[in-house]
């Protein structure tokens, strides 16, 4: 059952012993139950997110107008759009007494009156399971395509990754850049201090190159201490500060361990997808452009192109 919308705009999704006191004051629902019986026969025909969401948007319309919709959940990464975004909106914490479930915000021209918002609240008392089912649908699928120590993506999903958005980059005449980074000399790390100082270290470069790129770029492990970075959107010059920003980044960690402490340098190759490009190719070229960095003297990005070096 859904609560009153409270003061500071939010609501959650609740069972009913839990519910606000409140809720006795607040407006009721005036939904037609032929209404919430096809909506949440619609909800339960697919575990998609996507597509959950989208089936929620089109059948809401029959109860209150709404322009757009936001669903997001931070801690998956998961963002769904749809409509446009006008100045009033309503927004609601989805979650369960067990689950979080991510916020939902709904987007008009007009302010929602009391009823909209009673009828916005009785529709996601049928969203919150089939959510719930979804999410969990989808961390299984997320399980499936990372790698379980760095949490990068694995190969499975940057060669299906890599190749949509390939093909996604043609069609829209947009750029896409990737980065093939290798930590220096990490065997040598491996053998002197311990195959469990590698695995911090492999786990804390993951993180770092997690701060230092976009929510919309993508981190993969491509073999033991190599690692792919698909730029989404970016020409070589946006890739090559990318790049530089990520080695800085990553020679300004320190690792204490038990023979004193380690540092850790990286090499970068960095390539931009021509429309000649496919998978193999613009690999080929951004890891002919990470030998380049690595003979080089390491510790520096090397493009492709213009072998332009930064140190």
């Amino acid at each position: 059952m859904v609560s009153p919308l409270h003061s500071n705009g939010h609501a959650e999704l609740q069972r009913e012993n839990v519910v606000s006191a409140f809720g006795d004051l607040a407006s009721r629902p005036d939904l037609r139950p032929e209404l919430l019986l096809k909506l949440t026969g619609k909800l339960q025909t697919t575990l998609d997110l996507n597509q959950l969401l989208e089936i929620f948007f089109t059948e809401m319309q029959q109860a209150v107008l709404v322009d757009g919709m936001v669903y997001q959940h931070a801690e998956l990464k998961l963002r769904y759009s749809t409509g446009r975004q006008p100045p009033h909106s309503a927004s609601y914490q989805l979650q369960t007494q067990k689950d979080y479930m991510g916020e939902l915000v709904f987007y008009r021209s007009t302010r929602f009156r009391e009823h909209e918002l009673a009828n916005i609240e009785g529709l996601l008392s049928t969203l919150v399971f089939p959510l719930r089912n979804a999410l969990r649908y989808q961390e299984a699928l997320l399980a499936a395509y990372r790698d379980p120590l760095t949490g990068a993506g694995n190969r499975v999903a940057l060669d299906q990754t890599l190749n949509r958005e390939i093909e996604l980059t043609k069609r829209h005449q947009q750029d896409l850049s990737i980065l093939m980074l290798d930590l220096d000399h990490f065997k040598l790390i491996n053998d002197l201090y311990g195959h469990a100082t590698g695995d911090e270290v492999l786990k804390d470069v993951v993180a770092c190159i997690g701060r230092c790129i976009r929510q919309t770029d993508m981190c993969f492990r491509y073999g033991g201490e190599e690692f792919l970075i698909m730029l989404s959107n970016a020409d070589g010059a946006g890739a090559l500060r990318i790049a530089e920003r990520i080695r800085m980044s990553i020679s300004d960690l320190r690792f204490d361990t038990d023979k004193g402490p380690l540092q850790v340098t990286t090499s970068i190759g960095c390539a931009g997808m021509t429309f000649e490009d496919d998978k193999e190719s613009l690999l080929h070229r951004a890891d002919k452009a990470l030998y380049r960095a690595k003979h080089a003297g390491r510790n520096r990005v090397i493009c492709d192109v213009d072998e332009v070096t930064v140190v």
